[in-house]
């Protein structure tokens, strides 16, 4: 199964709509799982829009979209654990150690809320951050992230050539 991963569109206050380049790969995907700070719920309808959605409230979603959402997803994708938060609950303290402890049955932990990509395998698990589509303020560039699962996990961070 093949995933497109994005957190930290912060529309409109980004830009009013999600880079052109992004919405063509996300129609290339079985899933898409937002990590939070959409803000606004008709930007999660826009990626409903072009597939199957996952996604968990962020810091800085509109309150009927946080009371809409979870904050934390657990869910099953080709027989390996997935998990997704946003992370602005560990207060950018021990994050990745926050995340284990969060969801020690878990293959595939996804997380946002710092804008900064990331993706590492530890202790057989993979943490990953996208980054964002939208903002690089901490960043030189968009990211998005891309995860296939089957027998193995493969993961990679997608840099956009254009931004908003």
């Amino acid at each position: 199964m093949k995933i497109g991963v994005i957190s930290d569109t912060h529309l409109p206050g980004a830009g009013r709509e999600l880079p052109k380049q992004l919405i063509e790969e996300l129609k290339k995907v079985d899933l898409i799982i937002h990590a939070g700070d959409l803000t606004e719920e008709k930007y999660l309808n826009s990626l409903k829009s072009i597939n199957e959605v996952k996604a968990v409230a962020g810091n800085r979603d509109s309150f009927p979209l946080q009371e809409k959402l979870k904050e934390k997803l657990s869910f099953e994708v080709a027989n390996k654990q997935v998990s997704v938060i946003h992370g602005h609950q560990f207060g950018g303290r021990n994050v990745l150690q926050s995340l284990n402890y969060s969801f020690p049955e878990s293959d595939v932990i996804i997380f946002g809320h710092t804008h900064r990509p990331f993706n590492e395998e530890l202790g057989g698990k993979l943490f990953f951050n996208p980054g964002s589509p939208t903002d690089k303020r901490l960043e030189k560039n968009y990211t998005f992230g891309i995860i296939d699962i089957g027998e193995q996990i493969k993961s990679e961070i997608k840099i956009l050539e254009e931004g908003l």
